[in-house]
């Protein structure tokens, strides 16, 4: 019998909880299958007309509950699937509730769960009630203290949140540990963790002259692999006292890594656990885009300690309050760190890649949802990325010291509660003037990627220069006909000696109070504005630093692109030059045209090139290949196959055009001494792999010796892996030799290991599915290990070309991996379900195949929530 649809929950309905929890005794007696958890309550009720209380409860096991001290009979409470029922019950009383659950069978990953052989917790946002009998909602904040039991022999280190105030030893062979958090907490920053772990200790001297004790657990032989994160909390700490004014609050910060999370990292109060792939690094081991990855996390979750743990969502409606709040600041934080500039292309990149595809297909939602079946599926690069974008536009409209007060406010106001996004802009409004962000607020409500279609005329007579406006937004699930957007667009006007016009806008000029900043403030479906003083045809620089996440339709010629990518003062559009220019030769490559554009492109490329003055890192980024992403995402019915090869001709073309001056900027970007993790030193070695990518492109067999030689000489993961992810997809030959070697001598490294069989999933041709199917009998390969299984299914469905192979047997293999894995990780289903973003752009016959395999999953008895609302939705469009 199939199950019955899940329920919809709305954000209409919300309503305060009946009971507030005020504080909470927990203790654990620890237990591969059977851990007792009993806990001590104080209840106040809110509601007057309540008469029941409800606490959350699932997969677990009721022993016995007392209200002040008296036992419980069964007339005296119900327990359903979801929880336990409360009758008899006065305005303010304890509770005492004993249960136990069984950590090992808890495969989720959700609740308490043992990692190897660490227990652990994931509580965001509903594994408490996995724990034991709460209310578990993030408007229920409860102070918590927690004393946990355990083998001392097994489970030497006992951690939970806050600041320990006892420990001893026990009778058994046990010990325990008693921590407190004076802070009032939702449920789902709760932590724990128990085991045998190594530990790297280190101090922060705060603003005010506090000591605060830093430590970073890991498994036992890993600890000379957390140096680089135990840094970059350091700088993360002072970043966020200098920048917000904001000082930590303990007297203990732990970060704690584990192999088993289905996430990146959780904040949990004074006791962040992580992804290991986000804790554990070294030369040998990590690439610069893994040490920078763990900088940005590293910084995400300790800049949560205010911005999501002092103050917390209402509901989970309102999860981008905390998310893209904190993911704006850890953004800042990379890029006053290192390359301004070269992280926003990154930023944006990673928005276009993630966050425009979500907004135009089956699942777009708003930055805060008016409904879900599953909050586990919000956890979006939408409510994440776009939320970030958002938070940015509120900076760009005040400024950064009207941002700064505004946060200020907002700490003032709402410090140790829980609240909304309407909360939030009201902080930013009244410290700015009652600044107004009634139309700014469709943001927050409306889906879709806006789409700006720009007009521009320029009248030579009266050196004026005109540009029509018009923005529109596709009809979405949540809303048909969108209101129009308020954002900021950032603009300048260049000379032929690029240079910008002064900005000078004929009418009323109160309208543009930012015109001074090169800001315009666009409010409506269409708008027109006329700059005077203009003496010549001005090059438009549009949408500079990418101030609004949106998509411009502007029709340039060759000659401004290239003239934009060689002078723009601002680097993102100067990027976005370079991107659009190799946009338009694949284009009509696609068309089977003859390319009028290939000609500028190669000129531009060349000069690029040559150009010494450029940073290394900016120049790796503008000189890459085109993006397919970016051209599909513009094409109603999906030409894949087309794209790719469109976009393999353009590089190769370009590989054969510039092989000596390659191969010359090749070895003038070599290394010799130690590693360094610096702007200059990255930019270096991300210029000399892309030029390694156009060496082999261009069937040379000097690329394939530099290769090689690169692979077997380097003492850096970057260049290793830069060498062999060329071998890999371009000398077939030389692929299984190397690989074979890199296996050998890295197959008991599970975080390498991944970087292999992710490279491996990501191959453009059919060798792909054998590869997969023999990791998948692979000893180092394990499903139900998170990292593994994204490393080799979550890899391949972001393999655009093979994903959506013609004989529809990519999708065959993602929906059989969903099937396999959702009885396990209803999470990792759900997320890999995602794969299917482009269904509804897909050719009639492609789209028949992926419609078999999508209808396969869904027919399947017993399908978590989770997948069933990501693969019913995707059906739907």
């Amino acid at each position: 019998m199939k199950e019955p649809t899940p329920q919809v929950v709305y954000l209409k309905d919300y309503k305060s909880p009946d009971f507030a929890i005020d504080t909470i005794h927990l203790t654990f007696e620890l237990d591969d299958h059977k851990t007792k958890v009993t806990s001590r309550m104080q209840v106040r009720r809110l509601n007057q007309q309540a008469n029941e209380m409800f606490l959350n409860g699932e997969e677990l096991t009721f022993v016995s509950a007392n209200i002040d001290k008296t036992n419980l009979k069964e007339g005296d409470y119900r327990l359903d699937k979801e929880g336990l029922w409360l009758s008899k019950v006065s305005d303010q009383f304890s509770l005492e509730i004993v249960n136990f659950m069984d950590p090992v069978n808890n495969t989720a990953l959700d609740g308490l769960y043992k990692s190897g052989n660490i227990f652990c917790t994931q509580n965001e946002p509903e594994g408490f009630r996995r724990i034991t009998y709460f209310i578990d909602r993030p408007d229920n904040m409860a102070k918590f203290t927690t004393k946990i039991i355990a083998d001392a022999q097994k489970y030497p280190v006992l951690l939970s949140n806050g600041n320990p105030i006892g420990q001893g030893d026990l009778q058994g062979g046990l010990h325990f540990v008693e921590w407190e958090d004076p802070f009032p907490k939702p449920s789902y920053l709760f932590a724990l963790v128990a085991g045998r772990m190594d530990l790297l200790r280190d101090s922060f001297t705060t603003m005010t002259g506090r000591e605060i004790d830093l430590r970073v657990y890991c498994d036992p032989g890993n600890l000379d692999k957390c140096h680089h994160a135990m840094d970059s909390l350091k700088k993360a700490m002072k970043w966020d006292e200098e920048r917000f004014g904001l000082e930590y609050d303990l007297d203990i910060y732990m970060i704690v890594a584990v192999d088993a999370f289905n996430m990146g990292a959780m904040e949990n109060k004074g006791l962040n656990i992580f992804n290991s792939v986000y804790v554990l690094a070294k030369t040998e081991t990590a690439t610069d885009a893994n040490f920078l990855g763990i900088e940005a996390v590293v910084g995400h979750e300790y800049f949560h300690n205010w911005t999501g743990n002092r103050i917390t969502c209402r509901d989970w409606f309102q999860l981008t309050l905390k998310e893209g709040l904190t993911v704006f600041r850890d953004q800042e934080f990379s890029s006053d760190l290192n390359s301004r500039a070269v992280h926003r292309i990154a930023d944006v990149s990673r928005l276009k890649a993630s966050q425009f595809p979500e907004d135009a297909g089956p699942t777009a939602h708003p930055i805060r949802p008016e409904s879900y079946m599953e909050i586990n599926n919000f956890y979006t690069a939408t409510v994440y990325e776009k939320g970030a974008e958002v938070i940015r536009m509120i900076q760009t409209f005040l400024g950064r010291d009207g941002f700064r007060r505004g946060m200020d406010k907002y700490f003032e106001l709402y410090d140790g509660k829980a609240v909304t996004t309407d909360d939030f802009l009201h902080a930013m409004s009244i410290a700015n003037n009652n600044y107004d962000f009634t139309q700014f607020k469709h943001w927050y409500k409306q889906a879709g990627t806006p789409e700006l279609q720009v007009e521009t005329f320029y009248d030579q007579k009266n050196k004026q220069f005109k540009i029509k406006l018009t923005q529109s937004c596709r009809a979405t699930e949540e809303t048909k006909s969108k209101q129009p957007f308020h954002f900021p667009l950032a603009l300048g006007l260049m000379d032929s000696s690029g240079k910008d016009f002064k900005l000078e806008l004929l009418g009323d000029k109160n309208s543009q109070p930012d015109l001074d900043r090169g800001i315009l403030h666009i409010r409506r479906d269409m708008e027109e504005f006329v700059f005077s003083g203009i003496s010549e045809q001005p090059v438009l620089s549009i949408n500079r630093d990418f101030s609004a996440p949106i998509n411009v339709h502007f029709q340039y010629s060759n000659k401004e692109l290239a003239f934009l990518k060689a002078n723009d003062t601002d680097l993102y559009n100067r990027y976005d030059a370079a991107q659009r220019l190799g946009h338009g030769v694949v284009g009509e490559l696609i068309k089977g045209q003859k390319s009028e554009a290939k000609e500028v492109y190669l000129q531009a490329f060349g000069k690029l090139l040559k150009d010494d003055k450029i940073d290394q890192q900016f120049k790796a980024l503008a000189l890459g290949p085109v993006n397919p992403l970016d051209l599909l995402l513009e094409q109603k019915e999906l030409a894949i196959e087309k794209t790719f090869l469109a976009r393999d001709m353009l590089a190769k073309e370009t590989a054969q055009t510039f092989k000596t001056e390659i191969e010359a900027c090749y070895h003038a970007n070599r290394e010799t001494g130690n590693y360094k993790l610096d702007p200059v030193s990255v930019g270096k070695r991300s210029l000399k792999n892309l030029m390694l990518h156009y060496l082999m492109l261009g069937n040379s067999a000097v690329g394939t010796e530099l290769a090689l030689q690169q692979f077997r000489a380097s003492t850096n993961m970057t260049d290793v892996m830069g060498a062999l992810s060329q071998l890999i997809h371009f000398s077939p030959e030389q692929a299984e030799v190397v690989g074979r070697e890199f296996y050998q001598k890295w197959q008991k490294d599970t975080l390498v290991m991944q970087k292999l069989i992710s490279l491996w999933s990501c191959v453009e041709d059919e060798r792909v599915f054998g590869k997969m199917a023999d990791w998948e009998c692979d000893p180092v390969y394990d499903a139900k290990v998170p990292n593994l299984f994204r490393s080799l299914a979550a890899s391949f469905a972001r393999n655009l070309r093979q994903f959506h192979h013609q004989s529809g047997k990519g999708f065959e293999f993602v929906a059989a991996k969903v099937l396999q894995i959702d009885p396990v990780n209803p999470q990792m289903a759900a997320g890999l379900a995602k794969g299917f973003k482009f269904y509804s752009k897909l050719p009639v016959d492609l789209k028949a195949k992926a419609k078999t395999s999508l209808e396969l999953i869904i027919a399947r008895e017993k399908l978590s929530k989770n997948t069933y609302e990501i693969v019913s939705k995707t059906l739907k469009d």
